[in-house]
């Protein structure tokens, strides 16, 4: 069954709708990829690893400046030196076996009317949880990021996400530097829009997170999380064909949603091998967006995406 499904399935009228957000024509749109891939071709200390399908997303994710995407994509080589620890992604890697043991984490493909991105975030062996390790979480966001890059459409995200079976030893794992330095990414490199996040079944514990979230993150960022009270409220906002089995929709069963992201994982491998191989030399890079004065200045969160 999971051969039959496509993850991201991505047409012309979808890009033209995205480009049409930001009042472009696909003409047009096509002149702003033309000319960002220009520049990079003209760029000797970047790396040549973004098809045109990312350079597109990059000017989505950027509001189709391509002054913008630029930095973007110098930030998307740059911080990857920085932060080895959270970079350390590539699906080959232990962390994402012990994670798919333990929880799952995966993308609906049909979009929203909205043409936002569903994932879903449920535990799926309670028994493991001690085991569990929250960085591990954003290494596969940032996996997944990375695929979508290539086959998506970025216009927004949405995170509904179960919290049964999360204790106060997994929270306290959660420490303002790993949350900062996830926010970072998704502001620096990937500038994700996210559109909302609903959590079902939350203990009391995860008060914890949400005051982190609450200092950190941009307050109409904040605004968009909502606790539901059960899952049947989940129906009241999304149809019913957007919520898997495991969710009280129609929709496929996480199961079959994991699966076929696992074949994505295997169809990419060689781009995160490719990615693993990075090496930037910012000699040659302006000195205004040098790694370290990017890590400097991004300590105000205020500044995320959230349109």
């Amino acid at each position: 069954m999971t051969g039959n499904i496509d993850l991201m399935a991505v047409d012309d009228q979808i890009w033209k709708n995205a480009a049409s957000l930001f009042n472009r024509s696909i003409k047009s749109f096509d002149e702003d990829v033309a000319s960002l891939q220009e520049w990079l071709n003209a760029q000797p200390h970047l790396p040549k690893l973004l098809d045109s399908h990312c350079l597109r997303n990059f000017l989505v994710l950027n509001k189709c400046s391509v002054e913008v995407a630029k930095q973007k994509i110098e930030n998307y080589y740059l911080i990857r030196s920085k932060m080895d620890d959270i970079n350390q992604f590539n699906p080959k890697l232990p962390y994402k076996a012990k994670l798919n043991e333990i929880s799952y984490v995966v993308m609906y493909p049909k979009l929203t009317k909205e043409m936002h991105r569903i994932f879903y975030i449920k535990i799926k062996n309670e028994s493991l949880m001690s085991d569990y390790e929250p960085i591990d979480f954003l290494r596969k966001s940032f996996s997944i990021a990375e695929i979508r890059l290539r086959e998506d459409v970025l216009v927004g995200d949405i995170f509904i996400a179960d919290m049964k079976g999360f204790a106060i030893t997994t929270i306290m794992k959660v420490t303002p530097t790993m949350f900062y330095k996830g926010a970072l990414i998704y502001e620096k490199i990937f500038s994700m829009r996210v559109k909302g996040v609903y959590v079902i079944n939350m203990p009391p514990v995860c008060e914890i997170l949400l005051a982190m979230a609450k200092r950190i993150l941009n307050p109409k960022v904040f605004e968009r999380i909502h606790i539901c009270p059960n899952m049947d409220s989940l129906k009241e906002i999304f149809p019913l064909d957007l919520l898997p089995e495991e969710f009280g929709g129609t929709g496929l069963s996480l199961d079959v949603l994991h699966e076929a992201l696992e074949a994505k994982y295997n169809e990419y491998q060689h781009v995160f091998d490719s990615l693993d191989e990075v090496d930037v030399n910012e000699n040659l890079i302006p000195k205004k967006n040098k790694a370290d004065d990017i890590l400097g200045v991004c300590g105000n969160f205020k500044k995320l995406e959230v349109d």
